[in-house]
């Protein structure tokens, strides 16, 4: 069979499978269509990349440490750290949205036309403040800590652009040891929830047959 028509078959069967969540949800417009199991795993992905800080400050040059509040990461908090803490926050509420989601619409099925825009709604949402922009705040938070690789020359460089040193003390007492830390929990802990729930409907979808 050629992949071309593989999208195709997959609306179709949705669309005659009887379930009214699956009908509007391939016919509704959105940038961010994927499955919640899906979601949640990019979300894990990107937790997992804000777990990435703790390294990548720990192979700062020395030349770097004269900007930093401190060379050791289980008492840095730079105020860069909290662009990536807000950006894991989002993450998991996104998270948390998508899983009552998934057992509103299993609990409440078969769903009215009703209840599954509000279930899609509270999905599409949860995915535009996580994926959207809780990725993007982490994503920002992993450019920035970026620079220090580049040494002295290249926080210099930055300040002298901006006005502002983005690692001076945050005065919040999160360290970059203990965001790292959460950070990789909580991917684990939404990776299994993304696999948890993915056979979770698929065997709800099967005893629905």
């Amino acid at each position: 069979m050629s992949t071309d028509s593989q999208p195709d078959d997959t609306i179709a069967q949705a669309i005659i499978s009887g379930s009214t969540y699956e009908r509007l949800r391939y016919e509704r417009h959105s940038y961010l269509r994927q499955t919640v199991p899906r979601t949640l795993a990019l979300q894990s992905a990107l937790l997992g990349a804000l777990a990435l800080l703790l390294p990548v400050y720990g192979l700062y040059p020395d030349s770097t440490a004269a900007f930093l509040p401190s060379i050791n990461p289980d008492l840095a908090s730079p105020k860069v750290l909290l662009l990536g803490v807000f950006g894991g926050f989002l993450q998991l509420f996104g998270a948390t949205l998508l899983v009552g989601s998934v057992l509103y619409r299993v609990r409440l099925a078969p769903l009215t036309e009703r209840q599954a825009h509000a279930a899609l709604n509270a999905e599409d949402f949860a995915r535009y403040v996580g994926l959207g922009t809780g990725g993007l705040a982490i994503v920002l938070s992993l450019c920035l800590f970026a620079v220090g690789l580049g040494g002295g020359d290249a926080v210099s460089a930055y300040i002298a652009f901006t006005g502002r040193n983005p690692f001076v003390a945050s005065g919040f007492g999160l360290s970059v040891a203990a965001v790292s830390l959460f950070a990789f929990v909580a991917s684990v802990t939404v990776f299994y929830a993304s696999r948890y729930l993915l056979v979770h409907l698929a065997l709800f979808h099967r005893s629905s047959e």
